[in-house]
C-alpha cells in the first residue's frame, strides 16, 4: 500500500458510496463524511441562504474547499477513507461551468492515495432525498466529470464493480 493513508471513495450521487463506507467503519477503519452534503444541510436551515450549489455554486465551492482542507488534515498515519475528496468539489464546479483554477492549483498540495475508488452510476440502487435530486443523465455527467478530474490530477481511477456491498468492500481492500 502507498504511504499515503488518505483514500477517496467517489462517484455520482446514489451509487452506493455511503453503504460501503458504513461497512468500512464497521471494520474499524476511520471514515470521514461527505462535506458537501453537510454544508447543503446547514445552508437549507438558514432562511434566505444563497450559499447552495444550485443558487451560488462558486461561493458554495469556495466554502466547501475550505472545509475539505480542514477535513483533509484530520488524517494522520491511520488509514482514513474519505466520502469524496477535494477534487470532487472541483469536478462539480467544472461540470457547471465554474472552473476555479486557483482552487485547482491549491488542491495539488493535498494528495490522496494514488488509487481512487469510483462507484459507477447504478440506476437500480439510486434513491432521491432532500439533498439528492439528480436524474440519470446528470448522474452520468457527474461520473464523467469525476473520472476526468481525478485522471487529470494523475490518480488511477478504479471502478468498483456493481456487486453486493460486501463484495465492493473486498474489492477496495484487495486493491490497496
Amino acid at each position: 500500500m502507498s504511504s499515503n493513508p488518505r483514500i477517496v471513495i467517489t462517484g455520482a450521487p446514489g451509487t452506493g458510496k455511503s453503504t460501503v463506507l458504513d461497512l468500512l467503519a464497521q471494520e474499524n477503519f476511520r471514515v470521514l463524511p461527505e462535506m458537501a452534503r453537510q454544508l447543503i444541510a446547514e445552508q437549507q436551515v438558514i432562511e434566505g441562504s444563497q450559499m447552495l450549489p444550485w443558487l451560488d455554486h462558486p461561493s458554495f465551492g469556495e466554502e466547501l474547499f475550505k472545509r475539505q482542507v480542514k477535513q483533509y488534515h484530520l488524517a494522520d498515519q491511520e488509514t482514513t477513507f474519505y466520502d469524496r475528496g477535494i477534487l470532487d468539489n472541483l469536478a462539480y464546479l467544472r461540470r457547471d461551468g465554474h472552473r476555479n483554477l486557483s482552487l485547482e492549483e491549491q488542491a495539488k498540495v493535498y494528495p490522496y492515495h494514488p488509487k481512487v475508488f469510483l462507484m459507477p452510476p447504478w440506476q437500480e440502487i439510486y434513491g432521491k432525498d432532500e439533498v439528492r435530486w439528480e436524474d440519470l443523465d446528470l448522474m452520468l455527467d457527474i461520473d464523467r466529470a469525476l473520472r476526468e478530474i481525478y485522471s487529470d490530477f494523475g490518480y488511477e481511477v478504479l471502478e468498483v464493480p456493481k456487486n453486493s456491498p460486501k463484495e465492493r468492500l473486498n474489492f477496495i481492500l484487495k486493491n490497496l
